[in-house]
């Protein structure tokens, strides 16, 4: 009968510590899932960049940002043609989904055995627009410019077709998020290869309630059509080659505070026939690449 007594209680014991068992292992099962998971809350998303994008900050802070996270496995980025698609239309810069895509720091270039760091007295070798700020290289920020308008036609109508119409392109926003705190400032560009100084131009743009604009052609009229950006609207600079596709830009005067812009047309300008006065009508095709910036008051 004692024994009978402890082979009872050994079974008990047995079956308490098998019961111990298992809920030690349920609980560090739930403890690592739920670790993981806000682990996995904590990595950047999509979602993520495309709120740092719309509080306006620079390429260099996001990039920076995934570069920070990246060795750690903090990143759950969809880089999907879908996640593409949606990063695009929030008007992610491709600067910033090519980082996305690989996060890793660009490798130094090896010449002769000896690795050759960036020169202090150049812009990072990224194509783009930059203004000299001190001893520092300040990023114009680029957009592509697609968008065009038609001006000028209640003028038209008005005078029986003697006043032509024009093409303009369309700038979003009216004042530009890119702030230039200089009015006599030095730029550097970083042109796309095959390209020079000599494909941008620099101009003022009109201000608009809400937009900017500059004109790229026109149409009608007694001296028919007219493409190109009008002259009274450029403003000339010069142009240094200073390194492999880098030129330094120095303007032959002040700025007044306004709203300016770089303009890299990459669009053939188009011809159209017809019209009733003047032997055709031509606008200008207004795609391309646009650097805009603000000289504050």
């Amino acid at each position: 009968m004692p024994r009978l007594r402890r082979s009872l209680l050994d079974s008990k014991a047995a079956l308490f510590l098998c019961g111990l068992l298992a809920v030690l292992l349920l609980s560090g099962f739930l403890f690592t899932t739920a670790a993981a998971a806000q682990d996995s809350s904590k990595r950047l998303t999509n979602q993520d960049i495309i709120t740092m994008a719309s509080l306006g900050l620079s390429d260099d802070v996001i990039i920076a940002k995934i570069r920070s996270v990246s060795g750690s496995d903090g990143l759950n980025f969809d880089t999907s043609v879908d996640g593409l698609k949606s990063l695009k239309e929030a008007k992610v810069s491709d600067a910033v989904v090519k980082a996305m895509i690989n996060p890793a720091l660009p490798p130094t270039v090896v010449v002769a055995g000896a690795p050759m760091t960036p020169d202090p007295n150049f812009p990072p070798p990224e194509v783009g627009v930059y203004w000299k700020d001190g001893p520092t290289f300040s990023l114009v920020q680029g957009r592509t410019l697609t968008h065009q308008k038609t001006g000028g036609r209640a003028a038209s109508i008005f005078t029986n077709g003697i006043r032509s119409e024009h093409w303009d392109a369309v700038v979003e926003g009216p004042i530009s998020a890119n702030l230039v705190k200089d009015r006599h400032p030095v730029f550097y560009f970083y042109v796309p290869d095959g390209d020079t100084a000599a494909d941008y131009v620099l101009l003022s743009l009109e201000k608009k309630s809400d937009h900017r604009e500059f004109q790229v052609g026109s149409f009608g009229g007694l001296a028919g059509g007219k493409a190109g950006i009008k002259k009274e609207k450029q403003i000339s600079f010069r142009a240094e080659h200073a390194g492999i596709r880098v030129y330094k830009v120095t303007l032959d005067s002040d700025l007044k505070p306004g709203e300016y812009a770089f303009f890299l047309g990459t669009g053939a300008q188009s011809n159209m026939s017809g019209g009733d006065l003047g032997a055709s009508r031509s606008g200008g095709n207004a795609t391309g690449k646009i650097y805009d910036f603000s000289i504050p008051q």
